[in-house]
């Protein structure tokens, strides 16, 4: 009998189940740098809901996900083994490679900017792959996306000999082997829409005009066109006034006091949005006294059919 020390060696046996699963052509990146607890993933259509619901969360919630457009090509940029040798043809891997991929994605230049403000930093990432299963690791219990770093490059001039206008490419650098190859968990999402997971756009309050306790609002998605910002008043402006329940407004430290808005309605000459506070509130701040307006968040504009926006607050000065 051979003496052997492999089964205390951390070693696995070799069967396989059935409808194993492996990884898919990339179709999708999202960035998420939080953890769903197994709540969250207690089945598939939890998972898809919590994903769903986690993409339309303000952009400084710690389970926020940010939706990539869809991969057009990919590559596999990855870094080759490095191996030893003995000098009668022994040959060994010391250090294996990390993965790293090029995907190229369509985005104007104005999402570029934005997806550009991840370049370098140390994030985390799920895979979504063309048949329909999403790819993370665990941390615990708690469902996580892979170690990454990303790097977004694009808008250069076509030089018209290949598909270029409109093409941005971004390098995926895993950070984690051990995570990666070792520890990777999926689930099968195939039985739902991908395209539930959206991303969302900025858009910017902006102070326009005041009488006295009225003032006047825009609401603008910020571009890289030379003649001005997005307005959204025509497709939404009507929506956010009916949301005037969700807004709120605040003075003092902080804007921690709570100042009363008595409406919010439409001006459709100005394109803009009315704001009235309550008279004898506002009549008791001191001049010069600054009051921020808070939007509704992300899921309560969704919930009023004002899609795909994430409103940032504004501060107005009496």
């Amino acid at each position: 009998m051979a003496l052997s020390l492999c089964g205390k060696a951390g070693v696995a046996n070799t069967g396989e189940l059935q409808c194993d699963k492996s990884k898919g052509i990339l179709k999708k990146v999202f960035i998420f740098n939080g953890a769903i607890n197994a709540g969250g993933y207690a089945d598939e259509t939890t998972l898809f809901n919590t994903l769903v619901a986690n993409a339309k969360l303000s952009k400084d919630a710690a389970n926020k996900i940010f939706v990539i457009n869809e991969a057009q090509e990919i590559a596999d940029s990855s870094e080759s083994n490095t191996t030893g040798s003995l000098g009668l043809g022994f040959t060994v891997t010391l250090r294996e490679g990390k993965p790293v991929y090029t995907v190229k994605i369509f985005a104007g230049a104005d999402l570029l900017k934005r997806l550009r403000t991840f370049n370098n930093q140390t994030i985390r990432i799920f895979e979504y792959d063309a048949n329909g299963v999403l790819w993370g690791t665990k941390k615990g219990a708690n469902l996580v996306g892979y170690q990454a770093k990303l790097f977004f490059t694009g808008n250069r001039i076509a030089t018209g000999q290949n598909v270029e206008e409109g093409v941005v490419t971004f390098t995926i650098s895993i950070l984690s082997n051990s995570e990666y190859m070792d520890n990777p968990v999926f689930a099968d999402l195939s039985g739902n829409n991908i395209e539930d997971v959206i991303p969302l756009i900025d858009a910017n309050l902006s102070y326009l005009s005041k009488a006295s306790n009225v003032y006047k609002v825009k609401a603008e998605v910020p571009t890289s066109n030379l003649l001005g910002n997005y307005d959204v008043f025509d497709e939404y402006g009507t929506a956010l006034a009916a949301l005037s329940a969700n807004f709120s407004a605040g003075t003092g430290a902080n804007f921690a006091t709570p100042l009363t808005i008595t409406s919010i309605a439409v001006d459709n000459g100005l394109k803009a949005l009315t704001v009235t506070f309550d008279n004898t509130a506002f009549g008791a701040l001191s001049s010069d006294t600054q009051i921020r307006l808070n939007p509704p968040t992300p899921a309560q504009l969704d919930a009023g059919d004002v899609t795909g926006l994430e409103l940032m607050s504004v501060i107005l000065t009496k």
